[in-house]
């Protein structure tokens, strides 16, 4: 990528703020966050596919970027499933060939299960799918390569534009819980919030934004 291209991506709005790539920009040990447009094929909701453009928008010179690369949004094909599942999937090899970190983010947990399995092609059957909503995870040791999985429909009602319940978690216990999971931590999926397109959507997208960031500080970190 030449000076005059990495000048007009600059003004392109990005995760956290972070430097938007291609696959040949990607180095071992980065984090690397996508978009992941596509809402209908598990636990469907119509609108969680643009959980990746409002946090994109919402992303600014405050948010750190850190270690990270913006690959824009994976190719899908919602009306296709094998043809889906099999090019989200490869597309997320790619990049975990390359020693990269990845998250996915946005739209529904499709996402996490092609993940899930391209990990395990690169990395091996030992890969576990952690959920914060799991109550126990002490039979994990810090070297066992981890896949966070961040279920935005664990937030407490309080903090939605469109609550479907009063109880959960607020967007801090959400990042205390990132933080503190055990494991190597290689890739994560951030789904599961249809965020609001009016200002009816500001507290759950800013909220979406706060964890986006801890789940990439915990993939820079690694190992914990």
């Amino acid at each position: 990528m030449d000076d005059a291209e990495q000048t007009q991506f600059f003004q392109i709005p990005s995760f956290l703020g972070a430097t938007v790539g291609d696959l040949e920009d990607l180095v071992a040990g980065q984090v690397a966050l996508a978009g992941y447009y596509c809402d209908n094929l598990e636990r469907p909701s119509a609108g969680q596919r643009y959980l990746a453009r409002q946090l994109r928008y919402a992303s600014g010179p405050e948010n750190t970027q850190g270690n990270a690369i913006d690959l824009g949004d994976v190719n899908v094909f919602p009306l296709e499933t094998e043809k889906h599942f099999s090019a989200v999937e490869a597309q997320c090899r790619s990049v975990l060939k390359k020693g990269a970190r990845m998250v996915l983010v946005g739209g529904d947990s499709s996402g996490l299960k092609a993940l899930g399995i391209a990990a395990q092609h690169v990395i091996g059957t030992g890969v576990r799918v952690v959920s914060l909503a799991a109550s126990a995870q002490d039979d994990l040791s810090n070297t066992t390569p981890i896949i966070l999985s961040v279920d935005l429909q664990g937030l407490a009602g309080v903090w939605m534009s469109q609550p479907r319940r009063l109880g959960g978690l607020s967007p801090a216990q959400m990042v205390a819980q990132i933080e503190a999971v055990a494991g190597n931590a290689i890739a994560a999926a951030v789904f599961g919030l249809a965020p609001a397109m009016d200002d009816h959507g500001r507290t759950e997208t800013q909220a979406a934004l706060a964890i986006l960031q801890a789940v990439k500080n915990r993939l820079e970190k690694g190992v914990r």
